[in-house]
């Protein structure tokens, strides 16, 4: 079984009274701990794949697989839960909440699970030693350099333990010294935990860190093995 599973996805918009079609007939699949890259051209649709893979969007037609289970099978509700759940999220701005400290930021999706206070504890504390950023746990988030709040939006991603991560240009914001030690933090953190990572990426640097590059063209991709 597959961590993430696509098949046959169809995904388009209309503005202004016209069609365009984003991904066509689109299959793909991403083994269990292993950290693919999707590389594409400016507007290919590398962010409307991730949101279709990852349930933020659903495709026009076609079936998305976690773990043998498929995404529109599930009611709204029920998406919610299992994506807070299994998924974890990295985004390019890495939408932290300012209000709140390190701590409290990482913990964030145990909290809106209500977690136990003793679990969420012991998860922070295991969390920021993985991402080695012990001595932020108190720190505000405009304290942090870019790499550091990076590497507090990668370990809230991990913190529910997920099966499955998904980075939307996880280094796209980053001088090119800081985003080479976050590509290292993330293979260091696929390396020691299993996770699968799903990379979004125009950066070939970047994509070199992963054991695949999918590359998308046309809609479709193509699965260039490294």
């Amino acid at each position: 079984m597959y961590a993430l599973e696509a098949k046959s996805l169809f995904k388009s918009y209309r503005t202004r009274g016209k069609k365009t079609e984003v991904l066509k007939n689109l299959s793909l699949q991403v083994k269990k701990g292993e950290m693919v890259a999707i590389m594409g051209s400016s507007g290919s649709g590398k962010t409307t794949l991730l949101h279709n893979l990852s349930g933020i969007d659903l495709p026009d037609s076609g079936e998305v697989f976690v773990d043998g289970k498929e995404l529109s099978s599930f009611t709204r509700e029920e998406l919610a839960l299992f994506r807070r759940r299994n998924f974890g999220m990295v985004f390019q701005d890495f939408q932290l909440l300012e209000s709140l400290t390190v701590g409290e930021n990482i913990l964030l999706p145990m909290i809106l699970d209500k977690r136990s206070e003793k679990e969420q504890k012991q998860r922070l504390q295991k969390m920021l030693k993985l991402a080695e950023i012990e001595e932020l746990e108190e720190r505000g988030i405009t304290e942090l350099s870019g790499g550091q709040k990076q590497r507090v939006a990668i370990a809230r991603a991990l913190v529910q333990e997920p099966n499955l991560i998904f980075a939307d240009e996880p280094t796209g914001n980053l001088d090119g010294q800081t985003a080479e030690n976050i590509l290292g933090c993330m293979l260091e953190l696929n390396r020691k935990t299993g996770v699968s990572m799903l990379i979004v990426t125009h950066d070939s640097r970047a994509a070199s860190f992963c054991q695949r590059i999918l590359r998308l063209e046309h809609g479709g991709v193509k699965d260039d093995v490294l």
